[in-house]
């Protein structure tokens, strides 16, 4: 028999090395292990099983014999736990028809089940003549659920005599721990909750938050007690010969005076600098959803870059798509951290119900065995651009045309007022707010009459209630009838709901024009999108600028610059003009008309 092992060393231990946590024979009902629904305890042996060696003995198979299977596998009912320095060693016996057998097996933490750590793989050959047996060595962790897989399967594999027991680690170093928090112990000054929103993380008593409401955490995780004074001698001196005073406090989101559809509120750790030559580290904490109901508010923790991009990459939940959280307990999340140098950001936010809340407790990163990845942002916190970075001059802005025909569609780019030209259309001068260049789009007489739409998209931002957001346009056109509004130019957002944010219909803008607009009351990760539409092809110039998404209460008022009179020529081929045109020369002649006659 051939036996491979990639990533993956074999314990090689005797009994007086070793503890069982877990073990079944299948003689009796196996309570430690639940198997997925392709295995089934074999009450007809075919063979002897490995316990007894003879055919009354019993023994797991696996069915649907024939039929590939990609995955069959099982996982321990409860936590196993680990003490430093020592290992978990899983043994298991095997029968099998199967020529080639596929083993992984990898380990699950936080409550969620999420995180999970890659032990390796071990590739065997299969034989039905006999028992044979294989022991992995898990990589340290102190408490996880293995799942146990056997991949690609379309013959039988029987096991038998399943254990895993506490081993000596032979690949044993201590952890590096970097940061811990428990409120109590440690107090974590550097916490600062984001000002601007409508939600405020800060540190109580358990007591003191029941006073508040009754749905609160009745005791913090750490200390388990409401006040954080143990009543026993023995703990007591504990207590005193560390700290005088524990006071049980957990780190809370407390909105029930402050309740808002859609709003959200941050709370930011102090910085972190993980590279390359750093072992992964990992997040550990406790969460506890608390109130009268729940629905949809959520947690999320974010890594928030602190060079010059500031983009956001979501930590935990690892999959958060139709994720479950546990209410009105403690539970544990759990997630390996990026490289990078970022801080942490811990976001509540509600949707349109809000009738419940967070708290956090026990804080814990240092080391762990997960394979190293990188910092990878998909969205920011705030948003703006002028177009004038030397940087990134677009500001990841794109051209686009979701729910648009591409047939139909012109793109933008970025100009200057001295680049334009388009039979003077366009700006002459900038929006005053920013540098000289803005994003622009344009028709002129030669464009196909097909092409009558335009739209860009932002970067995805963390928007809510909360937030704001302000821009400058420019439109003008010509061979239009007095107030015909051929153009619509609409700000919305796709991506959660449809959903118009703004929109304007005209000709002219006269100049230069800031708009400045609210969110739904809504939580989400979005683009914004602008788009234009003209209802007729004619000549037209749209330009956008200084675009700025941010809380409503940090925008500054800001106006646009003043047309300069010398470098503004008048369009003479639009309607407008024309008609004025017209108008006075019709005066002048009833003028004239008037003087001959009273001559």
């Amino acid at each position: 028999m051939f036996v491979t092992v990639v990533f993956l060393l074999f314990c090689f231990i005797t009994p007086s090395q070793s503890q069982n946590v877990v073990y079944c024979d299948f003689e009796e009902t196996c309570n430690d292990l639940i198997f997925d629904n392709y295995w089934i305890v074999n009450n007809v042996s075919t063979h002897v099983d490995h316990t007894y060696g003879n055919l009354s003995g019993h023994y797991v198979t696996s069915t649907h014999l024939g039929i590939l299977k990609p995955s069959i596998t099982f996982r321990t009912k409860d936590w196993i736990n680990v003490p430093p320095k020592y290992a978990a060693c899983v043994t298991q016996w095997v029968s099998s028809n199967q020529t080639d057998i596929d083993f992984t097996m990898e380990l699950a933490q936080g409550d969620d089940l999420q995180a999970r750590l890659q032990t390796g793989r071990v590739g065997v050959e299969g034989d039905n003549t006999k028992w044979f047996t294989f022991t992995l060595e898990t990589p340290y962790a102190s408490q996880f659920i293995p799942f146990m897989s056997y991949r690609n399967v379309t013959q039988s594999i029987d096991l038998d005599d399943i254990s895993i027991s506490l081993c000596p680690d032979s690949k044993w170093t201590p952890e590096i721990k970097v940061f811990q928090c428990d409120f109590d112990k440690t107090l974590c000054p550097e916490f600062i909750s984001l000002s601007n929103y409508s939600y405020s993380w800060s540190i109580i008593q358990a007591q003191q938050a029941q006073n508040y409401t009754i749905q609160a955490p009745p005791a913090d995780y750490s200390i388990g007690d409401q006040t954080g004074l143990l009543t026993t001698t023995k703990n007591f001196l504990k207590l005193i010969n560390f700290r005088i005073h524990f006071l049980g406090h957990y780190l809370w989101l407390n909105n029930s005076d402050s309740l808002k559809s859609g709003a959200a509120g941050y709370l930011n750790t102090r910085v972190f600098n993980f590279t390359r030559d750093d072992p992964t580290f990992c997040l550990s904490f406790q969460y506890y959803r608390f109130g009268t109901a729940f629905h949809t508010s959520k947690l999320t923790v974010l890594a928030w870059d602190q060079t010059n991009g500031q983009s956001l990459m979501q930590v935990w939940p690892i999959n958060p798509v139709n994720y479950t959280y546990f209410n009105q307990r403690w539970s544990w999340a759990y997630a390996s951290l990026p490289i990078g140098n970022y801080s942490l950001l811990f976001r509540m936010d509600s949707g349109t119900k809000v009738n419940s809340s967070f708290a956090i407790d026990s804080l814990d990163i240092r080391s762990c065995g997960y394979q190293q990845k990188y910092f990878r942002g998909d969205s920011y916190l705030n948003f703006a651009c002028d177009f004038d970075s030397d940087y990134d001059p677009s500001c990841g802005i794109q051209n686009d045309y979701i729910y648009l025909s591409p047939q139909t569609v012109i793109n933008s780019s970025l100009v200057t007022p001295d680049r334009i030209r388009n039979e003077g259309l366009g700006p002459k001068y900038s929006s005053g707010i920013s540098g000289d260049w803005f994003l622009y789009w344009a028709r002129s007489r030669d464009t196909p009459s097909t092409l009558i739409h335009g739209q860009i998209k932002t970067r995805l931002i963390e928007t809510n209630a909360d937030m704001c957001i302000r821009f400058a346009y420019f439109v003008n056109s010509t061979n239009v009838e007095p107030d015909e509004q051929n153009t619509k130019l609409q700000m919305l957002t796709l991506d959660c709901t449809n959903t118009n944010l703004w929109s304007v219909e005209l000709d002219d803008s006269r100049g230069w024009r800031i708009v400045t607009t609210s969110f739904p009351s809504t939580a989400c990760k979005e683009s914004v999108y602008f788009r234009i539409y003209q209802r007729r092809p004619t000549p037209l110039a749209v330009a956008i600028d200084d675009i700025t998404i941010a809380p409503c209460s940090s925008l500054s008022e800001v106006t646009t610059a003043v047309p300069p009179t010398t470098t503004t020529p008048i369009n003479r081929s639009s309607s407008n003009f024309i008609n004025f045109t017209f108008l006075i020369t019709i005066l002048i002649y009833i003028f004239k008309l008037q003087l001959s006659s009273d001559e």
